[in-house]
């Protein structure tokens, strides 16, 4: 999605989900919308940049500082990955408690 700030604040993880089930719920274009998996997220870096660190020129915005990913942790499954952004670099957050960012990405090509 170009606007990389679905809900236009952090939120919890299930939020997240909620907000991409909603977007799916009111999409007109017949796209399908998801949240992405964390090496989905992580590969937008380029490791020569920061604040944010992904490749200059990009079509995004705003680009926020930290997003979730669909990806739950295999070690604590109350814990999902997260994307930062402006570092390029992959974290963790608790699902029940970080409020992080949403970044939709569609299914299907444009």
């Amino acid at each position: 999605m170009k606007s990389a700030n679905l809900t236009g604040e952090p939120v919890l993880w299930e939020d997240a989900l909620r907000a991409v089930k909603d977007l799916n719920a009111t999409e007109k274009g017949g796209k399908l919308w998801r949240l992405p998996n964390i090496n989905e997220l992580e590969s937008l870096t380029d490791m020569g940049r920061h604040d944010p660190a992904i490749p200059g020129g990009h079509p995004f915005g705003p680009v926020q500082e930290v997003y979730w990913s669909s990806t739950t942790s295999i070690y604590e499954p109350d814990w999902a990955w997260a994307f930062y952004a402006f570092k390029g670099a992959i974290g963790v957050g608790r699902k029940t408690f970080a409020r992080f960012h949403v970044w939709a990405v569609s299914q299907e090509p444009d």
